[in-house]
C-alpha cells in the first residue's frame, strides 16, 4: 500500500474512533444507571476502555509516519523566528494581542 493511503486509511479510522468514543464516553455519562441502549454499563465500559487504548496506539503511529512533516513545519517556524502560536506576519503571539475595537 502506498504511504498516502496507509496515512488516509490511518486518519479515517482514527476518525471514526473518536467518533465512538465520543459517543460511548456520553452515553457513559449521562446514562447513570441499569442498560445503556440495550447494552450493560460494564460492556460499554469494556469497549470504550479498549477503543481508546487502540486510539492511543494509532496517535503514536500517525505521529511517528507524520514525523518528518512535523519536524520540518517546527524548523521553518524557528528559521523564521516565529512561535507556532503566532500568525502571519506577527512577532506578537495572537493570545498577548490588544483586542480590536
Amino acid at each position: 500500500m502506498k504511504r498516502l493511503s496507509i496515512k488516509a486509511v490511518l486518519s479515517t479510522l482514527l476518525l471514526l474512533l473518536f467518533s465512538y468514543l465520543a459517543f460511548s464516553g456520553t452515553l457513559l455519562y449521562f446514562g447513570k444507571t441499569g442498560l445503556v441502549m440495550g447494552i450493560t454499563r460494564n460492556t460499554l465500559r469494556e469497549t470504550h476502555f479498549w477503543v481508546a487504548l487502540l486510539e492511543t496506539l494509532l496517535i503514536l503511529v500517525h505521529l511517528l509516519i507524520n514525523r518528518r512533516l512535523f519536524l520540518q513545519e517546527w524548523k521553518h517556524l524557528a528559521a523564521r523566528g516565529r512561535s507556532p502560536n503566532t500568525r502571519s506576519g506577527d512577532s506578537i503571539p495572537a493570545s498577548q494581542e490588544a483586542p480590536h475595537e
